[in-house]
């Protein structure tokens, strides 16, 4: 175990540079819609996968648990519940918690995986995080071994290794995110130590005299790797930039002040993106290098900053060895980014080689956005998404986004600000080119008959049948049955079934809570074709019908309903 406190500050910068002020962002050509996969959690941050073949999701839930999301269902036991650990979170807002979660690349055969969390700590009465505030109480970061148990959906909580820790002397910029390179060493990030201005117009200065962005000697304001697979509890990959010179042997690079989530492109040169959240103007996304210096505290995103009057960049400031950021945005658009993935999945092709991220909020209140960026085109250009055909207002906090193991993508967000309450969700996100989406028609209580269109939603697009594989909650519902949509009378489709059960063919047999529906709009039986296989927004490919359970411990919950292409494993 290493534990560092903060030492010395180097600085090593000339040449000038001016500053611009970034476009606001505008709407892109791209429409998405979220499928809700997982609602009751309190403030979900990151998801991940294991990389074991199991299809499972794992969400860290700042509050201290890991939840899993197994078959499309939210399991009631947590993976893990470390809550007991953590520094006690304020009620208002908080950035300390349970941050960030990596499973070892070989999982599935060691059953190895990686946390971060904020530990409590004394500390001394003078320092920042023990002075009356806004929030008051000192931590350590904490990076941590776990391994699971016998059982595959349960970790050993007894299995706690602890591998590196660094205290903060402010409650914010903890960074917090992890996860393992191409490379196989392990990634780690970890904020400025919070308050603001990197604590240079602190008296005295709560970072020292020259902050802990630039100072290479802390791992503060740093991206860190590590090789977990050798050495005790870690040895340095060689190629570190400080390796065998003046620095900290961990630092991969540097100049950050809160580097709150990054991720790897699963395509193309696996590159590495992050989301460096910034102070009063500008929140930048970057590609992080060896050995690269991302410029905090000189620099605020691509613009000089000066730590007395941060709301004003200099016209010019020494930026030699600094890295422009690929793209930013001003607070006119958001205050805080939330760093996302590069979308490799194979389900929707239009969102491929886009790198999704979104903003936390442009108020303080529920105002999150979500955004891309073209990652194999011009990438200074930030959209945001259309949300739904009317393009709505997300209307939630964007905290975090995830990647399953099919290289699909997940956005994570809450209703509330501060890690209570149970407004946190999860989102699967789904592109409308061609969207095709469940609604509801007939409402029911207790005991009646739900009714649900399957729909579809996104102008004239042709189709010859269908093969939709529905998922319900047996607990809550029944399914009754299928019938056929307007396309059979309006357009003449001449072949519509369903299955389920036992004698169902959802692969050898319908699973409990499983429903396949089949439509084809020409059999080739010698009768007359349709008279369209052009199909409108608004026209309904089949009506299902559910019994709602009578188990009044039921009442008021949400109960999800989901489907796929049969065939093919996605909606697309």
């Amino acid at each position: 175990m290493k534990h560092f406190t903060r030492t010395a500050f180097v600085l090593a910068l000339s040449a000038l540079v001016a500053s611009h002020t970034p476009a606001a962002i505008p709407t892109g050509g791209l429409t998405i819609t979220l499928e809700e996969i997982a609602s009751g959690l309190t403030s979900p941050l990151m998801l991940t996968n294991a990389g074991d073949g199991s299809g499972r999701l794992f969400v860290v839930d700042q509050i201290g648990q890991i939840r899993v999301i197994e078959n499309g269902l939210l399991l009631p036991t947590p993976f893990l519940d470390i809550g007991s650990k953590l520094v006690t979170l304020g009620t208002f807002f908080d950035e300390r918690g349970l941050l960030g979660l990596a499973f070892h690349p070989d999982y599935k055969n060691n059953g190895r995986f990686f946390v971060r969390y904020s530990a409590p700590r004394a500390g001394d009465p003078s320092e920042p995080c023990n002075q009356p505030g806004f929030i008051v109480g000192c931590h350590t970061a904490v990076l941590a071994e776990y391994s699971v148990s016998a059982d595959p959906n349960v970790a050993d909580p007894g299995s706690e290794v602890i591998l590196f820790e660094v205290d903060e002397p402010q409650f914010n910029h903890n960074g917090g995110h992890v996860a393992f390179g191409p490379d196989g060493f392990l990634y780690f990030s970890l904020g400025d130590g919070g308050g603001a201005h990197d604590g240079l117009a602190d008296v005295p200065p709560s970072h020292g005299p020259g902050g802990h962005g630039q100072n290479i000697f802390t791992a503060l304001g740093s991206m860190l790797r590590i090789n977990i697979d050798g050495g005790s509890p870690y040895s340095i990959p060689p190629d570190n930039p400080f390796v065998g010179v003046s620095g900290l042997d961990e630092i991969y690079a540097y100049g950050l002040r809160n580097p709150y989530r990054f991720s790897f492109d699963r395509g193309g040169t696996n590159e590495l993106f992050l989301g460096d959240v910034g102070q009063n103007l500008f929140e930048e996304l970057d590609i992080v290098v060896n050995g690269g210096n991302y410029g905090w505290v000189t620099r605020e995103g691509a613009h000089c900053f000066d730590p007395f009057n941060p709301t004003v960049p200099p016209a010019a400031c020494p930026t030699a060895g600094l890295i422009d950021p690929i793209a930013e945005y001003d607070h006119s658009d958001g205050l805080s980014i939330i760093g996302g993935y590069v979308y490799r999945g194979t389900s929707f092709p239009d969102l491929s080689g886009k790198y999704i991220f979104g903003d936390f909020s442009q108020d303080f209140g529920p105002t999150g956005r979500l955004f891309y960026i073209d990652s194999e085109g011009d990438r200074s250009q930030i959209f945001e998404f259309k949300l739904g055909a009317n393009n709505d207002p997300l209307g939630l906090f964007v905290f975090g986004f995830g990647e399953g193991e099919d290289g699909e993508l997940y956005a994570l967000t809450s209703t509330n600000l501060a890690p209570s309450g149970n407004g946190g969700q999860v989102f699967r996100i789904v592109s409308s080119k061609g969207d095709i989406r469940i609604t509801q028609t007939a409402q029911t209580i207790q005991g009646g008959e739900e009714i649900l269109d399957i729909v579809h939603d996104s102008g004239l697009r042709e189709f010859g049948g269908f093969d939709f594989l529905i998922q319900y909650d047996p607990s809550a519902l029944s399914f009754l049955g299928a019938d056929e949509g307007n396309i059979y009378a309006d357009y003449d489709w001449e072949f519509f079934t369903f299955r389920f059960g036992p004698s169902g063919n959802c692969s050898n047999g319908c699973p409990t809570g499983k429903a396949r529906i089949i439509g084809i709009a020409n059999i080739n039986d010698g009768a007359a074709t349709p008279s369209s296989f052009l199909l409108q927004a608004g026209d309904v490919f089949t009506r299902l019908r559910f019994l709602v359970s009578n188990d009044r411990t039921l009442e008021c919950q949400f109960v999800p309903v989901r489907f796929c292409w049969f065939d093919c494993g996605d909606n697309s």
